[in-house]
């Protein structure tokens, strides 16, 4: 068997889900996942709460998705290199995951800033909680909370990521 042999072609359905696998286990096994996903939830409610307009909304919202899309980038880094070195330390692999964590963490900083100027550009905070302003723009929060939530406690399999190649042939 070769064992570098990819996935068969499937659908986007199938797709989709490997994705989702991927987001669920980042989420219940990083703890910088979790990390990013009080965050965001912190944003939502502060813009649940001042009620931006639709496109800072839309902006924030993107900024968000950029952190998640590089942690899970980092951790599809990190699992890759720690197969590749067989879990052995190697100069290398420590520069290349500490380069991607660089990048994680230049997101999050421009993350940071585009959150401060949410929280500028909407000076006179009018907390707008319970009153239809910008409706658009708080549906899309809604929707984001709700889609992030479902994604991070979707029940997850525990799985064994290491295991000895004789096993893997024995169960073949």
């Amino acid at each position: 068997m070769n064992e570098t042999a990819a996935r068969p072609r499937s659908s986007l359905f199938s797709a989709l889900r490997y994705a989702v696998n991927g987001i669920t286990y980042a989420f219940n096994v990083e703890p910088n996942m979790k990390r990013h996903f009080w965050l965001f939830n912190t944003l939502a409610l502060i813009e649940l709460i001042l009620r931006p307009s639709l496109t800072v909304v839309a902006i924030s919202l993107f900024v968000a998705m950029c952190v998640f899309g590089a942690e899970l980038a980092n951790t599809a880094v990190e699992l890759t290199i720690d197969l590749t070195v067989d879990r052995k330390y190697h100069a290398a692999a420590g520069i290349a995951k500490d380069a991607m964590a660089g990048a994680v963490t230049m997101i999050s900083f421009g993350a940071l800033l585009v959150a401060v100027w949410i929280l500028v550009s909407t000076r006179p905070w009018r907390f707008q909680l319970f009153s239809d302003v910008h409706p658009v723009a708080t549906g899309l929060v809604i929707i984001s909370v709700v889609t992030i939530w479902v994604l991070r406690f979707r029940p997850y399999r525990e799985i064994q990521l290491w295991t000895d190649r004789k096993e893997v042939q024995d169960e073949l």
